[in-house]
């Protein structure tokens, strides 16, 4: 297996050197800053260099990148989760993009409490809202900026459920901070409840439980896109464009590539090339369909 690793990376990186001297470009990748997104960019990155490109990357909150994005200051971006979570946004931006790969489908919202909070006294979202339950919980829920889809909708659900009255309040915020209060509680054993999705690390690092929520306000599972502005097939090469297109992934493989990075601290380059390292085969057939 390992010689097997080391002949695909060999063959991808042969396949990427092939392209032509005008491929000297400079091909400027935009993510959303959460890592997970980051994980799945190091990818492209990864294989976009192989190729004698040029590659920077840029990232930061969704309201700021979706416009840059339609502007043409990005080539790629990673990612569009559509048909629902970024249907706001794909409606305002999307005339100028296309969708070049579907990264993993099975890309979900939801809220889960720790799998140690009994499923007796928390199943659902409007469970709560229970003076018991309540009673229990840190009332503080803390995530993502609040421009984020996720973050959106919860705010709906809180609304919806009526969780303020029971003392909930939403606090979207740096990843740092709801990383750290998500660890300290899960340490200290409280009952708390956080707005999550997948893929996402911490659902590989804790035991969690993701709640019901009768009034589908969080949305059904989405696909995560890799999307380029229009003008991107002019300034990548064909074959490039095509290997590019072929590059689907899983939510367990996303998993893996943002555990690497938030947890073994491995940088984003590095973890990309572990990871094809350990996927011979995925990236044999991204190289060669045929």
């Amino acid at each position: 297996m390992k010689l097997a690793s080391r002949l695909c990376c060999t063959v991808l990186a042969a396949a990427l050197l092939a392209a032509s001297n005008a491929n000297a470009a400079t091909i400027v990748i935009g993510h959303v800053n959460l890592s997970f997104y980051e994980a799945t960019a190091a990818l492209f990155k990864h294989a976009l260099e192989r190729s004698g490109y040029n590659v920077v990357l840029k990232k930061g909150p969704h309201s700021v990148m979706y416009p840059l994005l339609a502007d043409g200051e990005f080539d790629l971006f990673v990612a569009a989760w559509l048909p629902n979570t970024h249907q706001q946004y794909w409606e305002e931006y999307g005339e100028n993009l296309s969708l070049v790969t579907p990264l993993y489908s099975d890309a979900k919202l939801f809220w889960a409490v720790p799998d140690y909070v009994p499923a007796s006294a928390v199943k659902s979202v409007a469970d709560l809202a229970k003076s018991e339950v309540a009673a229990k919980m840190h009332k503080t829920i803390r995530g993502p900026g609040a421009d984020s889809g996720l973050m959106m909708r919860s705010k709906t659900l809180v609304e919806e459920y009526a969780l303020s009255q029971a003392g909930y309040e939403l606090a979207p915020g740096k990843a740092q901070d709801w990383i750290a209060y998500f660890n300290q509680n899960i340490e200290a054993q409280n009952w708390f409840v956080m707005p999550l999705w997948q893929p996402q690390y911490l659902n590989k690092v804790a035991k969690l439980r993701i709640l019901e929520e009768p009034r589908n306000i969080l949305g059904e599972a989405d696909t995560a896109w890799l999307v380029a502005h229009k003008s991107a097939k002019r300034k990548i090469a064909t074959h490039i464009y095509e290997i590019l297109e072929r590059m689907e992934l899983t939510v367990k493989w996303a998993t893996e590539l943002d555990y690497m990075i938030s947890v073994e601290k491995l940088p984003p380059d590095v973890a990309a090339h572990v990871w094809m390292s350990r996927h011979p085969y995925t990236v044999e057939y991204w190289i060669d369909a045929e």
